[in-house]
């Protein structure tokens, strides 16, 4: 059985297809067979891998149904699966949430995003509830500013309900230029420096296999 990682959040804007696209592209090239997942209408994250990452495998599935079906399917076939979750779409996103081992949430440092995390934890709460434990979850901070905090009673929830807050991502123009090029940071050359280096800090943290085991 493979590790299913998804990217949840229900703000449009937060870094989820950037997230996911890395961490498939880095899976395929350090881990083992990878599959992504992407269950955005616009489809953006399987043209951005498609060129990326050429051996990882791509699915489209766009209704709660296809998730619930084909991803216990597909996490017998990959090492690794990651599903680039939507933003607005609730129904898809629980569905995600009762078949991933862990859930990535990227959150910036607005009321906005902290308010939307809290719409996500509701959702991973009640999820748990059903599944009696998993999955295992992470907040993810993204396009980081500086030093900027989390809102202290969002960080006070995550802390009661024992989500870690892993090391993030600053915001960083490679990420943009990467998606326009259809590649990944670390293959910018100097100008990714930097970037690669936070994202794959980031993707080896999360220690994949271990998150699968534990579920």
């Amino acid at each position: 059985m493979g590790t299913v990682v998804a990217l949840a959040n229900s703000k449009d804007g937060v870094g989820k297809t950037t997230l996911a696209v890395h961490l498939a592209g880095w899976s395929q090239e350090n881990v083992g067979r990878t599959a992504f997942v992407d269950t955005d209408v616009r489809g953006h994250g399987s043209s951005w891998l498609r060129q990326a990452s050429p051996k990882a495998e791509v699915f489209r599935l766009l209704t709660p149904e296809e998730i619930l079906d084909q991803v216990p399917e597909l996490a017998v076939q990959f090492d690794v699966l990651v599903i680039d979750g939507p933003s607005g779409l609730p129904e898809v996103t629980r569905a995600i949430l009762l078949v991933a081992h862990l859930v990535l949430v990227p959150c910036g440092g607005s009321t906005s995003d902290a308010r939307a995390v809290h719409e996500a934890i509701h959702g991973i709460r009640q999820a748990r509830k059903i599944r009696s434990g998993p999955p295992q979850v992470v907040l993810v901070p993204n396009k980081v500013r500086g030093r900027r905090r989390l809102p202290r009673e969002l960080s006070d929830t995550l802390k009661s309900l024992s989500i870690p807050v892993i090391r993030g991502v600053h915001l960083n123009r490679a990420f943009a230029d990467a998606a326009e090029q259809r590649t990944l940071v670390w293959r910018l050359g100097a100008c990714g420096k930097r970037a690669a280096k936070e994202i794959t800090d980031l993707i080896r943290a999360l220690d994949l296999h271990g998150a699968q085991g534990a579920s």
